[in-house]
Formats: C-alpha cells, sequence, structure tokens
C-alpha cells in the first residue's frame, strides 16, 4: 500500500494540473543566436540551417546571398534574425516552423498619417476563409521591428514616432501582403491569400544528406515528438502504422519482447529478415538480447532511449538501400539522434506515470465447474459405450466430479496478472556557441509487466559534442551508454508457458493445498504445472549492458569539399540467468542454475568524402566516394548446474553437479567501398547513382566480394515552364538497385570444421562437425520502384505513391542431405522469391474553422511468392508449415475440415477401425483413398495481410491538441493453436464455451463443433483449417490529449514550455479474431509467423505525463 501511494498522489497531481491547464493559450516563436563577421549571407545560412535545422529557399533575384554581413545577435526571434541579414535588400521573409521563404518586397506605397511618439499598432492575421493564423510574421518594412502572431492570430508591433509606416505580413505557403499604417489607433485585419511555394527540407541518405527535391529513392521520415511519442520499448516499435510499407509486429506483449519488422515483405527464408539499423552512421548489431529464449527472443533495440532520437528515415528501396551494400535487402532504418544548437543553453524535463492492464479478456470464454464436468462426463460415456464398456471392465473409464464441490472456481488467470505500474524521468541539456555544441541526456525507466514478477529497469546516458576547432576541421563524439535489467517470465514457446499452464487448467483446479504447499501438476490433483509456482520459484534476468559511440572529424578541403573519417564502436554485454530452485517444477536435480553470458563487439572504421558544387546557374553536382571496414568479435560462455543444498544458494559455484559447460569466440569481417554520384538540372531533371562492393570473410576466396549498384531518377514536373497549376507540385521517379543478405551465414559456414570436445573414455576427442560449403555466396535482390509526390495548395494536401518489384535470388537455406554423409544438412543457395507491391499515403494539414486538423494515411500491399526452390515444389518444414512453388513464405501445410460426421455410415471403413463415428470432425480425403494421412494436408492460408497500414488525426485548438492514431490489417490470418486444447469436448484440459455450448450431440445438431469423446478427442484436434482465423483488425492504437501552456503564463514562473497530457496506448480493438491479440506470433520467423500460441497480448497502456523546457 505504501508503494502504491505516491504513485496514487503523482496521478492525482497530474489530473488535476491537466484539468487546470485547459483555461489559456498562446505561441512562441523559436530564438537563435548567431554570430558572423564580415560573412556572406550565404554562410550565415548555412549557419542556421546546419545549427538550427531551418531549411531555407530563395523565390526571387533580388537577394544577394553574397553580401558580406557582421551579426552578433543573441536569442532572438528568428524572423528578427532573419530579416537583419537580409537588411537593406528588397526582401521580405516568412517562417514557418523549420521553413524559411525569401521572397521580393511588394512595391510600397505612400502612407497617409503620422504616428505618435509611442504608437503600438494592434491587429489580427487571418487566412482567406477567416480562420486566424497563428505563427505569422508582422515586420515593420525597413526595420528589424516585428512579432509573430498569437494563437488567435493577433499581434502587437510598437512603431514609436515613425511616419510612411508599411507593415509586411507574411506566412509561408501564403502570399505575403503589405499593410499601409494610416491610423495607428486603427485595429486592422490582415488577409493572406493561397500562394505555392515549394519547400526544400533535408532527407538523411545513406554517408550524408539531400534536399528532398533531389530525392529520386522511396525514403520515408518519421521524426518523434512529444506529441505522438508511445510508450513503446523500441525505435522500430514506433513506427508501427506510420510508414506505408513497413509492418511491426511483436512476439507477445512481455516487456522487452523481439519485434519482427518487415520493409516491403520477407525477402529471405533463413538469413534475416531485419533491417539494418544505424544510428548516427554507426551500424548495430542486433542479435537477440537474450541468450537463452525462454519461450521468445528478446529486442536488442529495446535498451536505447527513444526521447533522445531526433529522426527516423527509412530506406524502402534498393536504390537507395544499396549504398549499404550486402545488408540492405531488408532495408535500411537511419536513425538521428538530437544534438546541440547555437544559443542559449536548454534543459528538458519529461515525466511520465502509466498504469497497464491485461487487455480484452472477455474475448475469450471457457466453461465453469458445473459445465465442464458435465461435457467431461457426456465425452467418458460416449467413450465407454462405444467401446463396450462396463463398470466392471478393465477399460472402463470413471466419470469425475468437482472435488471441491459448490466452492467458487480458480480465476487462475487473475492469479497470474496485475495491473503493472510504471514511471518514467528524463533529462536533457543542450545548448553551445559558434564553436562548440553539446547535448546531454540521461533517463531512468522502470515499467511493470502485466504478468506478475516481469518488470524492466532502464538508464541510459547519452553525450553528443562536436567542436570547431579551425575554420576548416571539425571534430566530434558521440557515445551513449545504456543499461536494461529484464526481469523475464516463460513466453509461449516453452513447456512452462506461463498463460498456457494458467489458462488451460481445469475450472476447478487450485494453485495452494490446505497447507500451503504447491498442487503439482501432471497428477489427479493439478492438471498442467501450477502457473503460481513457476512464477514464485523461479528467477529468471537478462542484463544487457551497451556502449554506442562515434568518435570523428571533418575537414572542408576547398569550397564544396569536405573528408569524414569516423571510429565507430558497438559494444554489447549480455548476462542471462535463470535459476530453477527446488520447489520449481523444471528443478530437475535440486535445483538448476543456467548461467550464460555473451560479449559482442563491432568495430567500423568510415572514411568518405562529400562534394557539392554548383555549375554554372542550372546544374548542381554531387559526389561522394569512401571506404568502410568492420570487424565483430564474440565471445560466449554458459554453465548448466545442479544439485543444490537449499533454495538459498543461487550461484553457480554451489551446485554438486556441473552438467554442462561450454564457451566460444568467433569473429568476422568486411570491407567496403562506396560512392554515389548526383547530378540536377534546374532542379528539374535529377539523376543518382551510387555503387558498393563488400567482401566478407563469411565466404571462400572465390565467392568472396560482392557488387551493388543503383540508378534512380526523377523529373520535379511542376518546375517546368509548361506547369501552370497553381499551388501544385509533382514529381516522378523511377529506381533499380541491387542490395545483399549475409546473415544466414555463421562466421565459418564455407569452411570444413573439426570441433573438440567429443571426449571418450576420459580422453579428449575430435570430430567432423561441418562439412562446409565453398560454393555459398550472396542472397541477391534486384529491386525496381516507380512512384510520384504530389503537393495541392501549397502543401496543404501532399501525396506518395510508389510501385515496387523485388527479385531475391540464391536464397540461403540448409538443403536436406543423405545421412550417410555424416550430416543431415547442408546451408546452400537454393531458390528465388518475388515480392512485389504497392503504396500510397496522404498527408493533409487542414484549417476547420478554428481548429487545425493535421492528418495522415498510408496504405500498403505486398504480394509475397517463392519462384524456384531445390529440385521439388514442396517442402514440409515444421508441425504444420510448408514450403511451396508459387506461395507465399509461411504457408500452413494442415488438414481441411468438411464439417461434422453425422452418421457412422458416413464414415469410412479405415477411420472407423479408429475409432472415429459420427459427430468427429470430417477432414477431406484429398487422395480419395477412403484414409486420412499426411498425404492429404493442403497447404492454405497466408500470414501476410492483403493490405495494411496506419490513420493518424491530430485536432489542435490554441494550446490543446488532441491525437487519434489508428492501425489496421486485413486479409491476413492466424493460426490460433492455443484453440487446439479448449476444443475438444470430453478432452482433460479447459473448454472452451463455444465448443461446450454447441457440441454436437446428434443428426443435425451441429456441422461445426464435434461430439464430447474421452481419449479419442485427438482426432478432432488436429491441425487443419478449424484453427487458421481471420486476423484481421482495426486497433485504435493510441489517442492523446495534450495542452500546452501560453507562453507568456510559463515565462512568468521562470519556464519556456509546459505541457502536460493523457495518452491511452492499445485503447480499442475490432476484429473477429477470437482471441486477445491478432499480432502477437510465437515464432517471428516468416516460415512461421501467425501463431498464437498463449502469449501474452499487447499491454493496454494509461498514462498521464509532463514536458518541462527550462
Amino acid at each position: 500500500m505504501n508503494k502504491l501511494l505516491p504513485s496514487v498522489k503523482s496521478l492525482i497531481t497530474l489530473a488535476a494540473l491537466l484539468c487546470f491547464l485547459f483555461q489559456a493559450s498562446a505561441a512562441s516563436a523559436q530564438k537563435v543566436s548567431l554570430s558572423v563577421r564580415n560573412a556572406t549571407v550565404k554562410a550565415a545560412i548555412e549557419r542556421l540551417q546546419k545549427d538550427y535545422g531551418y531549411s531555407f529557399v530563395i523565390k526571387t533575384k533580388d537577394a544577394d546571398v553574397n553580401k558580406k554581413i557582421t551579426l552578433d545577435v543573441k536569442n532572438e526571434e528568428i524572423g528578427a534574425v532573419v530579416g537583419k541579414m537580409f537588411a537593406g535588400q528588397n526582401v521580405v521573409s516568412s517562417v514557418e516552423g523549420k521553413m524559411i521563404a525569401i521572397m521580393s518586397a511588394p512595391a510600397k506605397r505612400d502612407a497617409a498619417a503620422r504616428a505618435s511618439a509611442n504608437a503600438v499598432v494592434k491587429g489580427v492575421v487571418k487566412d482567406s476563409a477567416g480562420n486566424p493564423i497563428t505563427g505569422a510574421t508582422v515586420i515593420v518594412d525597413g526595420t528589424t521591428i516585428g512579432a509573430t502572431t498569437d494563437l488567435d492570430g493577433s499581434f502587437s508591433v510598437r512603431i514609436g514616432a515613425r511616419t510612411d509606416v508599411r507593415l509586411i505580413v507574411s506566412y509561408l505557403g501564403l502570399k505575403t501582403r503589405e499593410v499601409a499604417v494610416d491610423d495607428p489607433a486603427r485595429f486592422y485585419e490582415v488577409r493572406l491569400e493561397n500562394d505555392n511555394m515549394a519547400l526544400d527540407e533535408v532527407v538523411v541518405v545513406g554517408y550524408g544528406t539531400q534536399r528532398r527535391s533531389l530525392v529520386t529513392n522511396a525514403i520515408s521520415q518519421f521524426k518523434p515528438t512529444e506529441e505522438n511519442m508511445r510508450s513503446v520499448m523500441s525505435p522500430s516499435e514506433l513506427l508501427q502504422g506510420r510508414i506505408a510499407g513497413v509492418s511491426i509486429s511483436t512476439s507477445s506483449g512481455n516487456l522487452g519482447s523481439a519485434e519482427k519488422m518487415s520493409i516491403r515483405g520477407s525477402s529471405s527464408l533463413s538469413a534475416s529478415n531485419e533491417p539494418l539499423y544505424v544510428i548516427d552512421g554507426i551500424p548495430l548489431s542486433n542479435n537477440s538480447a537474450s541468450l537463452y529464449s525462454f519461450g521468445e527472443n528478446m529486442s536488442s533495440l529495446a535498451t536505447l532511449n527513444l526521447t533522445d532520437i531526433e529522426s527516423i528515415e527509412v530506406l524502402k528501396d534498393a536504390a537507395s538501400a544499396a549504398i549499404y551494400g550486402s545488408r540492405a535487402t531488408n532495408g535500411v532504418v537511419l536513425i538521428t539522434t538530437k544534438q546541440g544548437r547555437e544559443g542559449k543553453s536548454e534543459v528538458k524535463v519529461n515525466y511520465g506515470f502509466s498504469i497497464t492492464q491485461f487487455p480484452n479478456t472477455g474475448r475469450r470464454e471457457y466453461v465453469g465447474s458445473k459445465q465442464y464436468v458435465e461435457v467431461f462426463n457426456e465425452g467418458v460415456d460416449n467413450y465407454n459405450r462405444q467401446n463396450g464398456f462396463t463398470v466392471n471392465s478393465s477399460g472402463y473409464v470413471k466419470p469425475i466430479r468437482n472435488p471441491y464441490g459448490d466452492m467458487p472456481d480458480t480465476d487462475w488467470l487473475d492469479l497470474i496478472t496485475r495491473l503493472g505500474q510504471s514511471h518514467y524521468l528524463d533529462l536533457s541539456f543542450s545548448g553551445g556557441n559558434a564553436k562548440t555544441k553539446y547535448y546531454l541526456s540521461g533517463s531512468y525507466n522502470y515499467q511493470e509487466g502485466v504478468i506478475k514478477t516481469n518488470d524492466i529497469s532502464k538508464v541510459n546516458l547519452k553525450s553528443n559534442i562536436n567542436h570547431e576547432m579551425f575554420k576548416w576541421l571539425k571534430v566530434g563524439a558521440n557515445i551513449s551508454g545504456n543499461y536494461l535489467h529484464n526481469n523475464r517470465i516463460p513466453g509461449a514457446d516453452l513447456g512452462s508457458t506461463i498463460i498456457g499452464r494458467a489458462v488451460q487448467q481445469r475450472p476447478f483446479d487450485r494453485p495452494y493445498k490446505p497447507n500451503g504447499g504447491y498442487y503439482t501438476g501432471g497428477t489427479d490433483e493439478l492438471l498442467l504445472h501450477n502457473a503460481v509456482q513457476i512464477l514464485s520459484e523461479e528467477t529468471s534476468y537478462t542484463d544487457n549492458y551497451r556502449f554506442i559511440g562515434s568518435f570523428w572529424a571533418e575537414a572542408q578541403i576547398i569550397k564544396g569539399l569536405t573528408v569524414r573519417a569516423s571510429y565507430n564502436n558497438d559494444s554489447a554485454y549480455t548476462y542471462d540467468y535463470i535459476y530453477y530452485n527446488q520447489n520449481h517444477p523444471y528443478a530437475a536435480d535440486k535445483g538448476r542454475i543456467l548461467d550464460r553470458n555473451r560479449f559482442v563487439m563491432t568495430n567500423t572504421i568510415d572514411l568518405y568524402a562529400n562534394y557539392n558544387r554548383k555549375i554554372g546557374e542550372d546544374f548542381e553536382l554531387g559526389a561522394m566516394v569512401g571506404h568502410s571496414f568492420l570487424k565483430t568479435r564474440s565471445r560466449t560462455s554458459y554453465i548448466d548446474a545442479q544439485n543444490y543444498p537449499s533454495p538459498a544458494f543461487d550461484v553457480a559455484s554451489v551446485a554438486a553437479n556441473i552438467v554442462d559447460a561450454s564457451a566460444g569466440l568467433s569473429e568476422y569481417a568486411i570491407e567496403s567501398y562506396f560512392a554515389r554520384l548526383s547530378l540536377a538540372y534546374k532542379d528539374r531533371y535529377v539523376v543518382n547513382a551510387t555503387i558498393r562492393t563488400d567482401g566478407s570473410s563469411r565466404f571462400a576466396p572465390d565467392c568472396r566480394w560482392g557488387w551493388f549498384p543503383s540508378v534512380s531518377v526523377g523529373w520535379n514536373v511542376s518546375n517546368e515552364s509548361f506547369w501552370n497549376a497553381e499551388k501544385t507540385d509533382l514529381k516522378i521517379r523511377a529506381s533499380y538497385g541491387r542490395t545483399g543478405n549475409q546473415d544466414g551465414i555463421s562466421n565459418y559456414g564455407w569452411q570444413a570444421l573439426i570441433s573438440g570436445g567429443v571426449n571418450y573414455g576420459g580422453q579428449s576427442g575430435i570430430a567432423i562437425s561441418s562439412s562446409g560449403n565453398d560454393r555459398l555466396t550472396w542472397e541477391t535482390a534486384d529491386q525496381y520502384n516507380a512512384g510520384f509526390d504530389l503537393s495541392f495548395l501549397g502543401g496543404k494536401i501532399n501525396m506518395i505513391a510508389d510501385v515496387y518489384l523485388k527479385n531475391t535470388n540464391n536464397l540461403l537455406y540448409s538443403k536436406p542431405v543423405h545421412a550417410t554423409t555424416g550430416e543431415t544438412s547442408i546451408l546452400s543457395n537454393i531458390g528465388s522469391m518475388r515480392n512485389k507491391g504497392v503504396e500510397f499515403t496522404i498527408n493533409t494539414h487542414l484549417n476547420l474553422g478554428k481548429v487545425l486538423w493535421s492528418s495522415s494515411f498510408n496504405i500498403a500491399r505486398n504480394v509475397n511468392k517463392l519462384t524456384s526452390l531445390l529440385e521439388d515444389d514442396l517442402l514440409s518444414i515444421g508441425a504444420n508449415r510448408a514450403l511451396k512453388l508459387g506461395r507465399t513464405v509461411g504457408s500452413w501445410y494442415i488438414f481441411r475440415t468438411d464439417g461434422i460426421y453425422q452418421y457412422d455410415g458416413e464414415v469410412p471403413q479405415a477411420l472407423y477401425d479408429k475409432g472415429v463415428r459420427a459427430g468427429d470432425v470430417k477432414y477431406w480425403d484429398r487422395n480419395g483413398d477412403g484414409n486420412i494421412t499426411d498425404d492429404d494436408r493442403i497447404v492454405t492460408g497466408n500470414p501476410n495481410p492483403k493490405f495494411s497500414g496506419g490513420w493518424n488525426n491530430t485536432f489542435k485548438y490554441k494550446g490543446l491538441e488532441l491525437s487519434l492514431f489508428f492501425t489496421y490489417s486485413y486479409g491476413n490470418d492466424v493460426y490460433a493453436s492455443w484453440m487446439i486444447p479448449g476444443s475438444k469436448p470430453g478432452h482433460t484440459r479447459s473448454l472452451l464455451k463455444a465448443y461446450a455450448d454447441n457440441r454436437w450431440t446428434g443428426p443435425g445438431t451441429s456441422d461445426k463443433y464435434p461430439r464430447a469423446i474421452y481419449s479419442y478427442s485427438g482426432w478432432n484436434g488436429k491441425n487443419s483449417t478449424m484453427y487458421l482465423t481471420d486476423g484481421s483488425f482495426i486497433r485504435l492504437r493510441s489517442v492523446t490529449l495534450g495542452y500546452t501552456f501560453p507562453q507568456r503564463l510559463v515565462s512568468k514562473i521562470h519556464l519556456k514550455g509546459l505541457r502536460v497530457y493523457a495518452q491511452g496506448d492499445n485503447v480499442f480493438l475490432c476484429s473477429r479474431y477470437p482471441g486477445w491479440d491478432p499480432e502477437t506470433s510465437v515464432n517471428l520467423d516468416p516460415r512461421f509467423y501467425g501463431e498464437d500460441n498463449d502469449g501474452v497480448p499487447q499491454p493496454r497502456i494509461f498514462k498521464l505525463g509532463v514536458n518541462i523546457t527550462f
């Protein structure tokens, strides 16, 4: 209770504060600092672009960017600073967020009045529809005096005793107006008309940046903000539903659970299907954050601090990703973290408190004890009658009764779940001057899962510092230290799976004996392992320590030419500890400890040069050439120790028996050369080309090097002289590229290997462990892409569309071989695969009266199929899957149900002899032989959706904002293996109510639900289409209500910004899927994806938080 009290107080305090804050509004313009001496205006622009992220577009020849200026301003509004930069020039500026436009000033007209000595002009700025405009710039012509309109569009400008006063009113995307002040006492209403103005933001690409207008590839961007941040663990989960063609799912709702990120479908069978993650130029190793799967893998990206992220770029097509060569087949995710800006130091504090709960419990319903006993005994009677058994027969089965009489049933799910509490605190410092800039942050995160004992603690520290040593040389260090402690619970793919061992118990089963001891599973007293005992008598956790660092230097050799050298390091230490004490079902010999650790270090050295030059007035040239060397080393050790004197001893050294111990050392290296060339003519026609060659130690010398080229073209149609569609921009793109994949190969996979440890008679020994394959080569993917970018109404409506075709060849797979060779399989290049699809995104920014509505909708369709595979067209894998030519990877290989036998006479003799009778499931006899065997299985189903996407809507009114974010998927199948035990009336485990209420009891009573039968119920639970369900869904992924304090109020308490918010995550699910969550999967491998085997669903989260800026 005492532990809960502070959290409750925090919740009440934040709720009260949230209610209070919805009473005022304001806006503030960003302030900057700029110091230049005898420098050109262009140099000042470049400084603002680099230090503050502003993008400039100059739409007039009246602007002289080569004019020399001297400025020394500190903490001034950006509009005023730009005015000083262009002082004395016949231009005006318009500022919207990070975008600044420079235009010719309207012709001046004579003023008709004289202002008084202390005159102040007041007014309001509106758009053509009469809606107030927030953030419009109002400047006294010929001066730097001005203001920015407030949230209600109002402004106030002091003009003093000036005469001939004209106000220049501007806003990005609208036509600039000049207003003559004929009477300072008059209230001015200024209306701005729409104007077509294209702004050129900078997009991060491989080894550099590029103006958006010159991007000819399929690159999507997402910028995490305070408004769109969600309560998730990893950067990939932030992208869920945000980008067309990018799908993300997790294996379960357990904290830190591994995620699956698919960009334009799966591209490999046994190699990795995860994209390459690059943080600030550092390629990351994406190994599992656990060494013992414990029923599911853990995410290595969960160690990162999401609030440090500035932007995420996803390179979707091969033309954009080919610069990363052999690791880019599955796409590339570029993560850019925050950095300091020149100007006054800024301190930010973010705090959040949340409650998590197990969602959608009502979507499953099991029978109570009374009905369970009734149906089970009916199954016993049917069994005895079918076999002619009587009370005195040796095979007679006795009916059961509820041993606890009328006592309440046990709610096993309630025994293992809880309302979890979480706290998050983040602190950052940023700032700098003309030479040195810094960003420092630290965070602490504690989260409780919805299953008892599942919790994490995470600590992150980050430092990003850069310094200009000389005018031609800059150096910097970008480092982060991350620690994650995860107290784990058994996942769905383990014998002690916590959900399965709870909900599959009989309704009258109990965890504790009257004396307080545990009922033991697998006995008459308790059917399965005791879930409460499992959680209470085991200790399982992982500790992950991760250092990510980059140390770099950048030299400007000549104008336009920069050379950058960097040393990058990604080091991760993982410690995985499991202790089953003597009271645990898996205690083995008086307790067992599994103690594993791994250290992985990846060092990368990059050296590359970028050259950008304007050739004449019409051509723009960009070139890049570079070299990279990567080396990864991994060291592991493992101990299995058993037999402990008491549960109090929990270290391996105390064990009486060291059952197993091992250690390993492994490494590999990649050397790379790469180049890029970009050429643009009048910003109309753009050509980009890249080439990369990689040499990997994982291949034999003759197959070691791979070449990965790409080329893309773009046509900015709206820059053509014939284009007369006002406020509309159009760009058409096309690309081709080749990428590679080598992650499915072990570090020494091409070599014949001999391993030690094959001991006999107390003598050490060695044996051949692998014959190797020196013909192994890269998986390669050739991808073609075509698309367009279309913008209406000066950027208020934007559309992006792409179509693509990706062919993957030389698929890596363990090909079966005759056991007489000493092996059962050998890794080979055996087949090919095709993905093709279409993507569409539309973004809108519209005014609904005084409400600003921003919307982003995306939809994507991908079709995957195998195009070649060994010598056969079908390969059975796992318990119920198959690889088949022309079908998608992950198809099921199962029996097709054809209803229920209504009469014994319908049952074929071969099946009748096996015990099948009327009321049992009828399976399709595909080969017509009168029997049901594995040959009757069919390839069916698709774990991938026909289309999927997301839709975000944000409504802003003054300081209030409301965001609704939906994700959806249509046409994917989910194999609900959790249903199998509960779908067999007469079986010993818990029974689903639908199968009990609607079971077959005689001819015509049911053609879907089988009869109750003891012992033979396995027939009715075969892997079949009965459990292949529709996984389509619409989910209210998050809803956020926030309020930002007016600047004029927070400044009184010495704050720069204050925002509070309430957020719900995973709020609502609409789906025909009968389980808790159609998105969880016991296996994330594309071959086995889409199976729900009692995994923990994604939790529902309610959060209150505050963002404070000093």
